[in-house]
């Protein structure tokens, strides 16, 4: 009887031990999981700035070799860490904007101008969802985006 006892003792001890084991491994695993997205969404953000700040350089003006080749890199980067739905925003607002990529339309008019507010703000919703989750708050009555900015900066 008393040999039961310690099997009942060691049996209750070893399944202790294992609750344990695996309530670390999975604290572990949630843990590093949420960290990797948090890293994940960082960087991701730090792309998008970067690539809102290359466009707001070239609207402020269009002839500065620097601004446009900044921004070409900013549109290349977002190829490799936006999400599938972003880069199809993203190449429908490059298609537009590039010299030559809408002959339809005269750059110089206001429906080019009120397009291309369209096609910007389109794209910004989809980098907050990409960056904020599907379940952040974009709605209708989203303002239309246009870009601001003061003075050339200097580089």
């Amino acid at each position: 009887m008393e040999t039961l006892t310690s099997l009942q003792s060691i049996v209750i001890a070893s399944i202790g031990l294992f609750a344990s084991v695996i309530t670390a491994s999975l604290s572990y695993y949630f843990t590093k999981r949420h960290q990797l997205k948090m890293e994940e969404r960082r960087l991701k953000e730090n792309f998008y700035i970067k690539f809102i700040e290359s466009l707001s350089s070239v609207a402020l003006d269009n002839s500065n070799t620097t601004a446009l080749d900044k921004l070409s890199d900013s549109f290349n980067n977002l190829l490799i860490i936006a999400n599938q739905k972003t880069i199809e925003v993203l190449m429908e607002f490059h298609n537009f904007i590039k010299v030559g990529g809408n002959t339809d339309i005269p750059r110089s008019s206001s429906e080019w101008s009120k397009r291309h507010d369209e096609l910007l703000t389109k794209l910004v919703k989809e980098i907050r969802k990409d960056l904020l989750g599907e379940k952040s708050v974009i709605d209708k009555n989203f303002p239309l985006i246009h870009l601001t900015g003061g003075g050339s900066k200097k580089q």
